[in-house]
């Protein structure tokens, strides 16, 4: 079974879970435990990883998929794609501005200047 997403609220959970299998995906719901705060968290997942990549593929990019379901729950899918993206964009921040990626970009300027400085 591969996790797709996690939910507090088992309403939620089972909603969007009818959703996926109204779209002909084989998922299903589980208590998987207690979160951090004491609430129980309940978990979609699918037995396949070709089911699991279209059930991330209508959760993240298929807008169809977001008008075919209730607002409410559209507007919490919003969040989640919203801060996927956002990390992301931190994430490739995160890289462009690491220690060796700036060491690189520093000798390449000085190699440049020195070529520049010496008509090379």
């Amino acid at each position: 079974m591969h996790t797709l997403l996690d939910f507090k609220e088992e309403a939620l959970a089972e909603y969007l879970n009818s959703a996926l299998r109204r779209h002909g995906l084989d998922s299903y719901v589980f208590n998987v435990g207690v979160a951090a705060d004491g609430s129980p968290l309940f978990s979609i997942a699918c037995p396949n990883v070709s089911e699991m990549s279209q059930a991330r593929y209508l959760i993240y990019t298929s807008t169809e998929f977001i008008r075919d379901i209730h607002p409410e729950a559209a507007e919490v899918l919003w969040k989640i794609r919203w801060g996927a993206r956002r990390k992301g964009r931190q994430m490739l921040l995160k890289l462009l501005t690491s220690r060796p990626a700036l060491v690189f970009s520093a000798l390449a300027l000085g190699a440049a200047a020195v070529g520049y400085l010496l008509d090379l």
